[in-house]
């Protein structure tokens, strides 16, 4: 039963919810929506095929982290996996990232692409600052990588996958996600001289069994299932007088909330949030992203883990498989596949032809019958837009949610572009600031101030 109060409330069983709940002394429980912990990092089994919410690759940087991780589940229980990721265009494979390695593609579009980072490389400074960078994600790629590569991948890739053209996106979100080449780099990689593992994700850990939901099982085991309320959906939250309902009619005391549901939807359903703060929240937009996963009958054509597919041709902009990486993700000889939609206009059941006639293109499938199902599935807040409202707009909110001992973190909540590790890197450093700010109150304390 939950309970009428307690100290430290937590919206969300996604991995910052649980990291939180796990890292912090004292009194707290977490409530959640959903019938399921791990949020967006949950799996499904369709037909004895094992589903994330599309690619849910996981790196462990940080050495506490990884310690942590490894103490639930043991190191043993994940494959360490080197990334196989390709570009799909002008009817060819290069390799990632594209912008040093665009050997094999048609000869006219190299040299577009390596004379456009020439010229951007002669008009850069030798030295700069990250604040002396241009502010528009357009005019940031044709800073770093010229024309060329600009119009050849970056910029419509882009667009496929936030929904809105690089004009409208700032820059400050890339610098740790966007591989900067030195020119060198691109030359070679443009008459194939460069090696593989440029970038954030060149590696990545996957568990051996029962996808990336079993990472958000251990932490629910380690945080005790009876700390956790599932299938209680928060509908107003009260910070001034300190009280949380629910759907079904419940409420909870709580003396600080941490919330990890998305940032706008939380303002909506906090009572006491002036006007200012609502406006500030209904500036903040994120982009919808609807995928199809797919079983297919036998292997796979090739072996990416990932492709990214820019032409506008096409209406996925990015096709991925789990079976590549993991063979235990499908049923003994099948494959899986997750297409991740870039037409958000069309009906999704309309584009399954087209979806199928470019997975024949690529060389995934060769004969569209092997496709056993295809399964849609929706992704309503799938990734926050870096536009030119978001720092105001998402500092306002942060700023009024702090001042009332409320925390708002994860990717969702904290509403920015991040993985996983970092969801759990925030849950820790929420617990961390809690602990900093005060003294745990014990729940007889807060039933007397009542």
């Amino acid at each position: 039963m939950l309970p009428a109060s307690i100290d430290t409330l937590i919206v969300g069983a996604g991995l910052a919810g649980l990291s939180t709940a796990l890292h912090l002394d004292g009194p707290a429980v977490i409530v959640e929506a959903a019938d399921k912990v791990g949020g967006k990092a949950h799996s499904e089994v369709i037909d004895g095929f094992t589903f994330d919410v599309t690619g849910h690759w996981l790196h462990l940087r940080d050495e506490g982290i990884r310690k942590q991780v490894f103490a639930l589940l043991g190191d043993d229980a994940f494959h360490r996996i080197e990334r196989i990721s390709r570009i799909w265009s002008n009817g060819v494979y290069t390799e990632y990232p594209f912008q040093a390695n665009t050997y094999g593609l048609p000869p006219e579009v190299v040299k577009a692409c390596v004379m456009g980072a020439i010229e951007a490389d002669r008009r850069r400074p030798a030295e700069v600052r990250p604040e002396d960078e241009p502010v528009n994600f357009a005019d940031w790629i044709r800073f770093y990588f010229g024309e060329g590569i600009a119009q050849a991948f970056m910029i419509p890739y882009n667009a496929k996958l936030w929904g809105v053209p690089a004009t409208e996106i700032t820059s400050r979100w890339c610098q740790r996600f966007v591989p900067k080449p030195r020119l060198e780099d691109i030359v070679a990689g443009a008459v194939g001289c460069n090696a593989r593992g440029m970038g954030y994700n060149a590696s990545f850990l996957y568990p051996k069994q029962g996808g990336i939901q079993v990472l958000a099982d251990a932490l629910a085991r380690a945080v005790g299932h009876d700390r956790i309320f599932l299938g209680r959906r928060l509908v107003g939250v009260d910070l001034a007088g300190r009280v949380a309902r629910f759907a079904d009619g419940a409420q909870i005391r709580f003396r600080r909330l941490v919330n990890t549901m998305p940032l706008p939807d939380f303002v909506r359903l906090c009572a006491d949030a002036p006007a200012d703060v609502r406006e500030a929240a209904g500036r903040l937009r994120a982009t919808q992203v609807t995928y199809y996963n797919m079983g297919i009958r036998g292997p796979l054509g090739v072996p990416d883990h990932w492709i990214y597919v820019p032409e506008a041709e096409w209406p996925m902009y990015r096709v991925g498989s789990f079976s590549n990486a993991v063979p235990e993700m499908a049923p003994p000889g099948c494959s899986s596949l997750y297409v991740e939609l870039s037409d958000r206009d069309t009906p999704p059941e309309a584009l399954i032809p087209k979806v199928t006639e470019g997975l024949v293109a690529m060389g995934l499938i060769d004969d569209p019958a092997r496709v056993l199902f295809t399964e849609i599935r929706r992704i309503p807040c799938a990734y926050v837009i870096y536009d030119f409202a978001y720092h105001g707009s998402r500092g306002a909110v942060h700023t009024w949610l702090e001042g009332r001992d409320a925390l708002s973190i994860g990717r969702y909540g904290d509403w920015n572009y991040s993985s996983m590790e970092d969801a759990l890197i925030d849950g820790r450093r929420a617990a961390e600031r809690l602990a900093q700010a005060g003294r745990v109150l014990p729940v007889s304390a807060l039933e007397v101030a009542r």
